[in-house]
């Protein structure tokens, strides 16, 4: 079961958040009953904090099998969230010429703690395989190749003895169900690595996971550069995209 935060701030503020967050994790939506048993909240609070949030779209309610659900206000929110990050603004552009130059799938994801979010997903028309990677997903760094990049040494910070291919190339690699995908980081001002950016392609057309590796980090090292990371660029690798099948 949930529990509400208490202590400094708006008490009020952190029952809806509550609700929102207990919401978030039922897509089919629950009943006020699950609610009361999700939040620890008394059903009286969360029929006036339900009826708040409805008045501007946060929260719906099916009549039929009275359950509340999320609200289509909350997707405006977290679009112009996500349009407001930096780092996807200085991305796009670079991500919509490698899709294009590449005619495959490029995804853009954000560190958030020990997570990484999806925040923008781009995919060439008239491809029949899509990718399962939509925007807001969330998973553990460990758990994906877009998470291991973020993992990766910055460029210059590698020894002779690392021969991993993640660690001396500066891209992470992984294939499987069928598919290949290679992220890079992008580092901030600080040298932190706070997003990565992905092409993601099936595996029937990939010879050379390397020949699509270093433009990935080519576009990764440019969206540093211009959130103000000075590190050492890749002087190797013109960043054009390898043939593909």
């Amino acid at each position: 079961m949930g529990t509400v935060a208490s202590g400094a701030g708006s008490r009020t503020l952190a029952r809806g958040l509550a609700v929102l967050r207990a919401l978030s994790r039922e897509p089919e939506g629950v009943t006020v009953a699950g609610l009361s048993s999700e939040t620890g909240l008394d059903r009286a609070v969360l029929y006036r904090l339900l009826a708040t949030l409805g008045e501007d779209g946060y929260v719906v309610r099916d009549e039929r099998s009275r359950k509340y659900r999320l609200g289509v206000a909350l997707i405006e929110l977290g679009a112009r969230a996500a349009r407001g990050l930096e780092v996807r603004r200085h991305a796009l552009p670079g991500m919509r010429a490698l899709m294009e130059q590449a005619r495959e799938t490029v995804c853009l994801a954000v560190r958030e703690g020990d997570d990484v979010v999806i925040v923008d997903r781009l995919e060439p028309s008239g491809r029949q395989v899509r990718v399962g990677y939509p925007v807001g997903l969330r998973h553990a760094i460990s758990d994906g190749v877009l998470g291991r990049a973020l993992l990766l040494p910055a460029d210059g910070a590698v020894s002779a003895s690392d021969a991993s291919a993640d660690r001396s190339h500066g891209f992470a690699v992984a294939n499987s169900d069928g598919v290949v995908a290679i992220a890079s980081p992008i580092r901030d001002h600080a040298g932190e690595a706070v997003a990565s950016v992905s092409l993601i392609v099936p595996d029937a057309r990939v010879h050379d996971p390397a020949l699509l590796g270093h433009p990935v980090r080519a576009l990764a090292q440019e969206i540093s550069r211009r959130i103000g990371y000075e590190g050492v660029v890749n002087r190797a690798q013109n960043g054009r995209v390898g043939e593909l099948a």
